[in-house]
């Protein structure tokens, strides 16, 4: 996994605020502490296990300046825990930062999607300000004794105003789609980050590919018939 970097995550929470205290130690993933398939560009069957930890390409060559970023995920939560996708950044998060994460509660599995806005304050350190939130409907997918969830999305950073985050076409019968309009677009190539706080995430899946804009009809389209994100081959990241 030699096109990633990954470091120490610390966040800070309460009921007034999230903040980010600290983004430090970078390192390069080695292929002994994950693998990634290069047919079908994902991860494979072992698992990686994450806890407090931030990890992005090692470069920035996401291009939103005419196409999208579309990012496949599968995740088993744990306890309290909080899963993080940090798009339209560079080696560093910036105010204009796309944030999207989803949020597990402790003991009642309730599930959250929400989408954020960063405020910098000094010496790398934000606030997280939540600006749409919304519940994940229950699935059957709960290990009760082991309080662990498996979730399946999407997230689309369309490289315009928007960004969408949808279920699986396994998990359709949750029938969640949510969307944002309110982030800036950008000029610059730029950068994935993606992050773990609280009690232990594994990272079943991840696959990053690029690929045309769509319209906000067009998303709700696409997920209510076929879950499938168009999406163009010459593009692909990985």
């Amino acid at each position: 996994m030699d096109k990633f970097l990954s470091g120490d995550f610390e966040l800070n929470e309460n009921e007034n605020k999230t903040e980010i205290l600290n983004i430090s130690n970078w390192n390069t993933i080695t292929m002994d502490e994950t693998k990634i398939n290069k047919n079908d560009n994902e991860t494979n069957s072992q698992n990686i296990i994450l806890k407090n930890k931030i990890f992005r390409l090692n470069e920035n060559i996401i291009n939103l300046r005419c196409l999208s970023v579309i990012c496949e995920i599968s995740i088993l939560m744990s306890g309290e825990s909080n899963f993080f996708i940090f798009s339209r950044c560079t080696e560093k998060l910036n105010n204009q930062t796309v944030v999207c994460y989803i949020s597990k509660e402790l003991e009642s599995a309730r599930k959250f999607i929400s989408f954020a806005v960063l405020e910098e304050k000094n010496d790398d350190k934000f606030i997280i300000k939540n600006i749409k939130k919304q519940e994940i409907p229950k699935q059957e997918n709960y290990i009760k004794p082991l309080d662990i969830s498996e979730l399946k999305f999407i997230f689309v950073d369309n490289g315009d105003n928007k960004c969408y985050v949808f279920l699986d076409e396994q998990e359709q019968n949750s029938n969640l789609f949510i969307g944002a309009d309110f982030y800036e677009a950008i000029t610059y190539n730029s950068n994935l980050m993606f992050a773990v706080s609280g009690d232990l995430i594994s990272l079943k899946k991840l696959n990053i590919k690029q690929g045309f804009r769509n319209s906000y009809l067009n998303m709700r389209n696409n997920y209510k018939n076929t879950t499938k994100v168009q999406s163009c081959n010459c593009c692909m990241i990985f």
